[in-house]
């Protein structure tokens, strides 16, 4: 199988909004080299450093406060993705322009954006002349309930040693990898680095001779979203097990929705990153290449990585099964909140929800798309029953596995 090697920064909102960025070439690059935007920042001035940020989750998105021009903001910090600012926010602080971009989202549609540059304040500490592009993630209430005012990417994963650790709700990063806990008893994996936005790369085993590559990508919600390439690999390595098929929107992306199609989980019986055994991990099949490998893992290990040293350390905290167990549905927050994606033979499917159906009520409580009601139907969805209303139909639906085990 031919490795698939990420050399694009990409995001994935989770649960209710699939944004996939796309960094395209910037404008003039193919003729003179880099813009000095990419290569001016972002740096620190300090040698050596390290701060501490508290983690707020909201779903599977990792929140924390990054101060622009002595103004506390709320971003989320994803590893797959370059870093982001709502551009109406860009112009209210007067952040300066520094270049252009072109891409095309997970849909085909060319996005154009501004690139501007700011020095961010994580912690205490000054990251200089960081280049963020400017989005329109205030289009909506569910792209702005779930980022926040931006998004803090991939390009400064290079200047420390990042921890992600979720059971004490902390990000981390130091320049001295010793002043790091949760190292010592981890297991060390090679990483790779394909260049600008410095996003995240591992070896993957998918099955007997199937290797790939995949992106950490802690804007995606699940263990692992396989591409279609490497799932195939996987199946001629005799690593798939049971799959399950389901019907829907793979998300919205920043030119639109996607398309209603098929989808497609399936097991994977003996999934590795690098040396890391993790054996059964149950997987969503995206279309393109990178696979991501997704948030879920946090719940599962302290990850930190150092791609000054090319590697990684995953220190296990809670053992699997590594697959997203849940009611079989996906919602959209669009007005009106929506049903967006259904499994087949899911609590959902038996129920008779149907793509598009409209939800008036979970738990009895009237649905929203505003972010009040964004946030309480996550927490209603995390919980192990939910009862939901819909125009001509209601139930209760009970969580389990997503194979039906």
């Amino acid at each position: 199988m031919r490795s698939t090697q990420a050399t694009l920064g990409e995001r994935f909102v989770p649960l209710v909004v699939t944004v996939l960025w796309l960094v395209g070439m910037p404008a003039g690059m193919a003729q003179s080299g880099p813009p000095s935007w990419m290569t001016d920042g972002p740096f620190v001035a300090a040698p050596d450093f390290s701060l501490e940020l508290p983690l707020q989750t909201l779903g599977t998105k990792l929140q924390v406060e990054v101060e622009i021009a002595g103004r506390p903001l709320r971003f989320v910090f994803d590893t797959g993705s370059p870093s982001m600012i709502d551009a109406a926010l860009a112009r209210e602080l007067g952040l300066p322009v520094v270049g252009q971009s072109q891409g095309r989202d997970a849909h085909g549609t060319v996005i154009q954006s501004q690139i501007v540059q700011a020095d961010l304040t994580l912690g205490g500490v000054v990251f200089r002349k960081t280049p963020i592009f400017a989005a329109e993630l205030s289009r909506d209430a569910a792209t702005a309930c779930l980022l926040g005012n931006g998004v803090l990417g991939s390009e400064i994963l290079p200047l420390c040693a990042w921890q992600i650790d979720l059971p004490d709700g902390v990000l981390r990063c130091a320049t001295r990898l010793e002043d790091l806990d949760h190292i010592g008893t981890a297991q060390r994996l090679r990483l790779h680095d394909f260049g600008y936005p410095h996003a995240p790369i591992f070896d993957i085993g998918l099955g007997r001779k199937a290797t790939s590559k995949a992106m950490l990508d802690t804007g995606s919600p699940e263990y692992l979203a396989i591409a279609a390439p490497d799932l195939e690999g996987a199946r001629r390595g005799r690593g798939v097990g049971a799959t399950r098929a389901g019907h829907g929107s793979a998300g919205t992306s920043l030119g639109g929705a996607a398309a209603i199609g098929p989808q497609l989980l399936a097991e994977l019986t003996g999934f590795s990153i690098d040396g890391l055994d993790l054996g059964r991990v149950v997987a969503m099949r995206r279309d393109d290449p990178p696979s991501l490998l997704g948030a879920s893992l946090l719940e599962h290990f302290v990850v930190t990585l150092d791609p000054r040293s090319r590697s990684a350390y995953f220190e296990s905290y809670r053992p699997g099964p590594f697959e997203r167990s849940g009611f079989g549905l996906q919602l959209s927050y669009s007005d009106p909140v929506s049903v967006s994606l259904v499994w087949e033979d899911s609590p959902a499917a038996r129920a008779g929800l149907k793509v598009g159906e409209a939800i008036k009520a979970i738990n009895g409580e009237p649905v929203s798309a505003s972010c009040a009601g964004i946030r309480a139907a996550l927490t209603a969805l995390g919980g192990g029953q939910i009862d939901l209303e819909w125009d001509g139909g209601q139930a209760s639906l009970a969580r389990r596995s997503p194979l039906g085990r």
